[in-house]
């Protein structure tokens, strides 16, 4: 007999999420994924002057802050007709780029790794390294944070989770470098006060470049010394992970970083196998199963809905979004590589691939960043700053991209006020529910996910799997 697995709220995301499964011969067979919790930015914006909304879709997330500011940039200097500086989009790129590597850093160790690991295992060690007691400590004073469901399956070897664990302590200090380096070109972190359309305001000196540098080189050496290693050793650990967590197969992905003559990632859709232009127009949102009217209007009580979040399709069909799909659509040797040492020959779907994904963009985008940050000239501008009593009447798109995933805004405006705000986000693309008889993203990943008896066991596969997509609920319910 079917029974049903319920996970509200799911713990070590972003926002307020909840998994309802149902299971039958041990196995997921249906699911709904849903977020819990509205907040409207959208209709927070309408009336208002658009350059508030640089500054004010940062707030949409404590986590994902700087993309929404760089996007909405995007979006309004095509409405006020602005063409930024060469000086502004790079400083766009080297904030963007080592926000996305600590937020890639933020997954692995802080949401994910505690499904796979044992903490407690700490107080086997019993070698030299005065950290290690002191961590085993911390962990077990931590109110049962690190103790109170201990995975079954935790990985065996001592010596690698004596490893991860430092590295899950090492990094906080690695993104409070980053941070102070990407408070020098923004301004401040969280939310770059300085991103504006335009350009970036920041009265960018030697100095606070020299700051960056040192925390990219620092982040980009964890990143080479920890982080990518200890994601190779996961999934050489649980292999099974490449065959579990499969969507549908669809990706799509927006393109970025191209400011050193060629694009670190190209735009595209990959659609039953074929590869495809990306067309604005090719994507709906679909409130069937939402708690919102066509319009956007809130209805809690709407009939036959279960999620604040809207399903995002193209052409028709539900899209993956994330690191993945950009290693998808833009495949290079090194990640083909690295995925042929686990018998895989091309980016699928999967658990251990959105890891291996995330940690090889990270890479890839430090590499990236070093080689860019000596483009910037100080003796060129960095703003062209917009007319702030211009009345713009018209449309803007900023076609950009996340952590997580393609990251779309667009603004309406009459006599230079917001008329309508949307907010395409990758959650959404991946957290949607199902409509027109197809499955969301997520939804589809739980379809024959095991779900063991035991405490320890129960909904532990189904976490993970819905974890390997990062998700963001605080951005997917606007």
């Amino acid at each position: 007999m079917p029974k049903i697995l319920a996970l509200d709220p799911v713990t070590r995301v972003e926002g307020h999420l909840a998994i309802d499964t149902r299971v039958d011969g041990g196995r997921v067979v249906d699911a709904r994924v849903a977020g819990r919790m509205f907040r409207g930015f959208e209709q927070l914006l309408v009336g208002r002057h658009p350059v508030d909304a640089a500054r004010i879709t940062q707030r949409i997330c404590g986590i994902c802050h700087e993309v929404h500011g760089i996007a909405a940039c995007l979006a309004l200097e095509k409405l006020y007709g602005i063409e930024p500086p060469q000086n502004a989009l790079i400083l766009r790129e080297l904030i963007l780029g080592l926000h996305l590597v600590t937020d890639h850093l933020f997954h692995f160790y802080q949401l994910s790794l505690p499904d796979y690991l044992d903490f407690g295992s700490l107080a086997q060690y019993r070698g030299n390294d005065p950290r290690v007691p002191r961590l085993a400590g911390l962990m077990r004073d931590s109110a049962g944070t690190f103790s109170s469901a201990v995975p079954a399956d935790a990985l065996d070897d001592i010596g690698l989770t004596v490893e991860m664990a430092l590295a899950y302590a090492e990094v906080l200090a690695v993104r409070k470098e980053a941070g102070s380096g990407l408070a020098s070109l923004g301004g401040k972190v969280p939310f770059c006060h300085a991103i504006l359309p335009g350009g970036v305001t920041t009265g960018i000196t030697s100095d606070r470049l020299m700051n960056y540098a040192g925390a990219l080189e620092r982040t980009a050496e964890f990143v080479q010394r920890c982080y990518l290693p200890q994601a190779i050793a996961l999934a050489e650990h649980f292999p099974g992970y490449f065959q579990m967590g499969r969507s549908h197969g669809n990706f799509y992905a927006n393109g970025g970083f191209s400011q050193l003559g060629r694009s670190l990632f190209q735009p595209g859709v990959r659609r039953r196998g074929e590869r495809l232009p990306v067309r604005f127009e090719g994507i709906a949102e679909d409130v069937a199963a939402s708690f919102l009217e066509a319009d956007g209007t809130p209805r809690p009580d709407k009939p036959g809905s279960y999620s604040w979040v809207r399903a995002m399709l193209y052409d028709g069909v539900p899209m993956e979004v994330g690191p993945l799909a950009r290693m998808a659509l833009n495949p290079d040797q090194g990640f083909l590589k690295l995925l042929r040492r686990f018998g895989e020959e091309a980016p699928r779907s999967s658990v251990m691939a959105r890891i291996l994904a995330r940690a090889y963009e990270a890479q890839k985008l430090c590499a990236y960043l070093q080689e860019l940050l000596p483009s910037y000239r100080l003796d060129r501008p960095s703003i062209a700053p917009p007319d702030f009593k211009a009345v713009p009447t018209g449309e803007g798109l900023g076609m950009s991209l996340a952590a997580r995933g393609a990251l779309n805004h667009q603004v309406t405006a009459e006599k230079g006020k917001v008329t309508g705000y949307r907010l395409q986000v990758p959650s959404a693309w991946n957290f949607g529910p199902t409509v027109r008889g197809q499955r969301g993203t997520v939804e589809t990943a739980l379809i024959g996910a095991p779900v063991e008896e035991g405490a320890a066991a129960k909904g532990l596969v189904v976490g993970r799997i819905v974890r390997s997509f990062d998700p963001c609920l605080a951005c997917a319910i606007h």
